[in-house]
């Protein structure tokens, strides 16, 4: 009996051993990613670019993976504010990146994106991007020129990241995603982030109606089909997943009959200093003169002008008087602004977000994606909430909202 019960005793803590180990091996696949991620961004692709050109490479992945309806922007729909917005899960009056060029009253300087000082200044970056939190979690990431991957945030930067260098060919950024891939398995990223500008390039200086942007969307998409090429050749490619995105669309100007110049309507006496661009530019007044700006736009045909505590509140564009220009001002679609006698282009994007034309796109294939799904509209802040999802781990307190985006993942 006493036998018994010792063996009995001995298979019980056998028995709780190995539930624990179990539980542990259970706890690990759920807190420690599987599978690589490689997010890649083609600036200025718009949603209805793929029925413009022959474009296998996308089409392959919307019957193999996920395609959305469209990818919306937030507000303004500019380059960095979106790109830099995917990455937070913010809205940019949180995130401080307001627009590709802004004052920061608080700072009394001025961030422009061509500007190698400002752009590296850490100070304008807010939130926490998804390579921190990742980073902080002790999960690799790899950036190729991805706004706002080249600075410190909160200590932290990309594993491996890139300062940008748009001569860089584009070749040669796709074919280092997964190189970084190979990297022995300690040093290797489960997140690569890529950035590609030719579309977008393409878009502002020929418009979206001609042969020059039919090449442009058949060029990226051979990138794409090159980039599923290499994945293929990896010994775990059924364990990569490829999410293609845009940060906004684009739309064609009359810059002959529908042009509104901006030095007619900001007299010295009102302005401090003006953030242009061709469809969204901010006004920051002196001091008492917000109103007088405003009303000097009453009645001007095909510009709306309007102070940053009236903006839509869906807009999420009010509450940042550091960064965020004290009057906005707003071209209507095919409308455009002009400031200074600077050049004029073809092609533009920055109008409101619920103009169709600035909506980018989604694409996404991979062992944790549906196969064969559209997907409706989906909003790109979510991009950071579906990447902490891939990767298991905790995202930030963001405006990133999982449950807006999980419809393209397997259940």
């Amino acid at each position: 009996m006493k036998k018994t019960s010792i063996i009995l005793f001995v298979m019980f803590l056998v028995a709780v051993a190995a539930q624990n180990v179990i539980v542990h091996n259970l706890n690990q696949r759920q807190h420690s990613p599987t599978n690589y991620t490689i997010v890649l961004s083609i600036d200025g692709f718009r949603a209805d670019y793929p029925t413009l050109a022959v474009t296998p490479a996308l089409d392959s992945i919307e019957h193999q993976g996920v395609k959305a309806k469209s990818f919306a922007p937030s507000f303004p729909t500019v380059t960095f504010t979106n790109h830099y917005g995917m990455a937070t899960g913010l809205y940019a009056e949180k995130h401080g990146i307001v627009a590709n060029k802004f004052m920061h009253r608080g700072l009394k300087q001025f961030y422009n994106y061509t500007d190698t000082n400002s752009v590296l200044n850490s100070k304008f970056y807010k939130g926490e991007p998804i390579w921190v939190t990742a980073e902080a979690q002790k999960v690799h990431t790899a950036s190729y020129f991805w706004v706002g991957s080249e600075v410190s945030v909160k200590g932290y930067k990309p594993s491996i990241t890139k300062k940008f260098d748009g001569s860089v060919p584009y070749v040669n950024r796709i074919d280092s995603i997964t190189a970084w891939l190979q990297l022995p398995v300690k040093q290797r990223p489960r997140l690569v982030m890529c950035y590609i500008e030719d579309v977008d390039n393409i878009g502002h200086t020929y418009g979206t109606s001609g042969p020059e942007i039919v090449s442009a969307i058949s060029r990226a998409d051979s990138l794409i089909n090159r980039l599923r090429n290499n994945i293929a050749a990896l010994s775990f490619s059924d364990s990569v997943n490829l999410i293609i995105v845009s940060d906004h669309g684009m739309a064609n100007l009359d810059t002959v009959s529908r042009i509104v110049n901006l030095n007619q309507y900001l007299p010295a006496h009102l302005v401090d200093t003006v953030s242009y661009s061709d469809a969204f530019s901010m006004v920051y007044c002196k001091k008492n003169c917000t109103d007088s700006v405003v009303a000097a736009f009453n009645g001007v045909e095909g510009i709306k002008a309007i102070a940053r505590n009236n903006m839509p509140a869906n807009y999420h564009f009010s509450a940042n008087e550091h960064c965020i220009g004290d009057v906005i001002l707003l071209a209507d679609s095919a409308w455009c602004m002009s400031y200074n006698n600077l050049p004029m282009r073809a092609g533009a994007h920055g109008f409101a977000p619920e103009n169709n034309l600035m909506n980018g796109i989604f694409y996404a294939v991979g062992p944790d994606f549906k196969q064969g799904y559209e997907a409706p509209q989906l909003q790109n802040i979510d991009l950071y909430a579906l990447l902490c999802r891939l990767l298991h781990i905790s995202p930030a307190q963001t405006d990133s909202d999982l449950s807006r985006i999980n419809c393209v993942l397997k259940q």
